[in-house]
Order: structure tokens, then C-alpha cells, then sequence
């Protein structure tokens, strides 16, 4: 059973890349551009559903209780509860930069197709860069904080801080090679448009055969 997830899971994800090479960098910004949105409106209102819940539940609960530990229990509460309802107001209300600059886009109906597809490329590309640049940053300081605690944990004489700290130390080497190997989407995507683009060949002949061959 766990195989044939696993494999339903190779074959959903090799499909979501047919469907972005398959697609040209506009329609590819498009088609993101209303996922995020779509994601960050569910999400953004389950945010403020339970924000709103809490502060339901805390500021009565503040004012009926006599107790000094559960009044600091329900200030938590209710500064959690205002934190999840602003985060999520952000989410529905303001819009992601693919979407933001979609609109820009559309706002200049003089722009031929081919242009369009030149800007969108470009947007993909930076942002495929700025998650590059991301994931390194992350792989750099889970490696850096994995070395320390490695050499806390080879220099303490406690036992039980050297077994946290190895500890401590595992978690962050699987977080900076899981970085390390695994790209984000921003760069996957923007790959699967770069392997779409067609190949071109100059054929140097001579005679019956091919002697040099330039791909550009």
C-alpha cells in the first residue's frame, strides 16, 4: 500500500511538471498566481475563524476568573488570538506578488503576446533565484547551528547535555541536507519552462556526414 502511495505520489508530481512545461510563462504565472490565492483565502480565513474563537473564549474568561495563573493564561489567549486574526485578515486582503503582477501585466494592453511571455519569464525567473538564495541561507545556518551542537556535545561533560546535544545536532543535519537536496517550487517550475524551450541545432556538413553540431 505504502509502494503504490508512494508511486500515485511520483506520478502526480511528474504530471504537475508535464502541466508547467506544457504551459507558456504567462499562463504558468496565471495559473500560480490564482493558487496562491485560493490558498491564502481558505487559510487566511481558518485564521480568522479560530483568532476569533479564542478571543470568544478569552476575554470572558479573563474577567470571570480570580485566579492570577489562568488571567496569564487567557492574556496569552487573547494576544494569540488578535496575532491570527491580523494574519489572517493579511491573507485574504492583500495579494501575492504573482497575482500583484499579473494585474500590472493586464494593465498594459499594448503588450504583444511574445512580450508578455518575456516579462512573466523574467518575474519566474527572480523569484526562482530569491528561493535559491533562500534555501541556501537555510542550509547555511541549520549546518552552522549543527556544528555547535556537535561541538557541545563533544566538549560537555554532562551526560544528558551531551545526549541533547547530539540530539539537537541529527535534527539540524537532516533540516540542512532535506534543504540541500530538495529545491523549492518556485525553482522547479521555473526549470520545467527552461527544459520546454526548444532546441536549437546549428549542422556543420560535410560530405554524407555531420561533422560539428552547435545546440544554443
Amino acid at each position: 500500500m505504502k509502494i503504490f502511495l508512494f508511486l500515485l505520489m511520483l506520478t502526480a508530481a511528474a504530471a504537475e511538471s508535464r502541466v508547467w512545461a506544457a504551459t507558456s510563462p504567462y499562463e504558468v504565472l496565471q495559473k500560480k498566481a490564482e493558487t496562491i490565492r485560493t490558498e491564502n483565502s481558505t487559510n487566511g480565513w481558518a485564521y480568522i475563524v479560530s483568532g476569533a474563537f479564542s478571543l470568544g473564549v478569552s476575554i470572558p474568561a479573563y474577567f470571570l476568573s480570580d485566579d492570577v495563573f489562568a488571567k496569564s493564561v487567557y492574556i496569552v489567549g487573547e494576544t494569540l488570538g488578535i496575532a491570527a486574526v491580523g494574519y489572517g485578515s493579511y491573507l485574504v486582503l492583500i495579494e501575492n506578488d504573482y497575482r500583484r503582477f499579473n494585474k500590472v501585466l493586464k494593465g498594459v494592453p499594448e503588450l504583444s503576446e511574445h512580450e508578455r511571455n518575456k516579462l512573466s519569464r523574467l518575474f519566474l525567473q527572480e523569484n526562482a533565484l530569491q528561493a535559491k538564495n533562500i534555501r541556501k541561507i537555510k542550509v547555511i545556518t541549520f549546518a552552522l547551528t549543527a556544528g555547535l551542537n556537535y561541538l557541545d556535545g563533544f566538549t560537555t561533560q554532562h551526560r544528558e547535555l551531551k545526549t541533547t546535544h547530539f540530539f539537537l545536532a541529527a535534527i539540524n543535519t537532516l533540516a540542512a541536507l532535506s534543504f540541500t537536496l530538495s529545491k523549492s517550487e518556485e525553482e522547479k517550475m521555473y526549470e520545467s519552462l527552461a527544459s520546454s524551450d526548444p532546441v536549437h541545432q546549428i549542422d556543420l556538413v560535410v560530405g554524407n556526414y555531420v561533422g560539428l553540431r552547435f545546440h544554443f
